[in-house]
């Protein structure tokens, strides 16, 4: 087991954040358990995170999520007992994050798909959502995926070479047009 304490997040978290900080980013879909996206600064009511995170448990009666406190057993709000939110082999993924991401694909216009081979369901299916509601695809990831004749744009450089110019490309244009 990986010790991810000091693990901290990279120029590509820090690029999808500049988008939240923009106005950009209406929602994230992560399958990673790190919790990087939380400790770039990404809103949690933005953010869906289908395999859990590592640094937080859940209330097996109430559903109520928190930090993970050593020793902590019992829920804060109703005595449930509290376990991992990390997603194992075989569990079901959380109810309202799964939801919320079929939502939101449903009504975006642009899906980003960033580090990400697709082909994990249910969230390889996310993509498809998107498309078939009308939204544009871009695939930014240096393997193969089974989207990438679907993509309007697929990128095979390293997330940051890609994410991070794009976004000082963006910040330019809307200087320019707002």
């Amino acid at each position: 087991m990986q010790d991810w304490t000091g693990v901290k997040p990279n120029s590509g978290h820090y690029a999808i954040l500049e988008l939240q900080k923009m106005g950009r980013l209406a929602f994230l879909i992560s399958q990673n358990v790190d919790n990087l996206h939380l400790k770039s600064g990404i809103r949690p009511e933005i953010l869906a995170e289908l395999h859990g995170n590592l640094t937080k448990v859940r209330c097996v009666s109430c559903e109520f999520k928190m930090d993970r406190v050593e020793g902590e057993e019992k829920c804060p709000l109703c005595g449930g007992r509290l376990v991992s939110t990390v997603v194992n082999f075989g569990d079901s993924l959380p109810a309202k994050d799964l939801q919320e991401s079929y939502k939101h694909s449903q009504k975006c216009d642009l899906f980003i798909v960033v580090g990400s081979s697709l082909v994990v369901y249910p969230a390889a299916d996310m993509p498809a959502v998107a498309l078939e509601a009308g939204a544009r695809l871009v695939i930014i990831n240096q393997g193969k995926t089974p989207f990438d004749e679907n993509a309007h744009l697929r990128f095979t450089e390293k997330i940051g070479d890609v994410l991070l110019p794009a976004i000082e490309r963006l910040k330019k244009l809307l200087q320019f047009t707002g």
